[in-house]
């Protein structure tokens, strides 16, 4: 039961909920054109789970590397 205070497990269990609804609502076919490589017929909701993984990679690789960047400073060492 302590492990459901934490905030972080909260929040996590809501966004994860409400991106359940979200992809559950939009079931609907589309044709996606994709860069150069050419067309993609797929659901909405995968579209959306694909967008939705790939930000969430992209912020985790920003946030590790400003992490590490940040971890650099503070050891004084002034290379950066």
């Amino acid at each position: 039961m302590e492990r459901l205070k934490n905030p972080k497990l909260i929040a996590a269990l809501v966004l994860v909920v409400l991106a359940g609804i979200v992809f559950y609502q939009n079931s609907n076919e589309v044709t996606l054109r994709v860069l150069f490589f050419g067309s993609l017929t797929t659901r909405i909701a995968t579209a959306l789970a694909f967008a939705f993984l790939t930000g969430m990679g992209a912020g985790a690789l920003a946030f590790s590397r400003w992490k590490s960047k940040r971890e650099h400073g503070k050891n004084g060492s002034g290379d950066t």
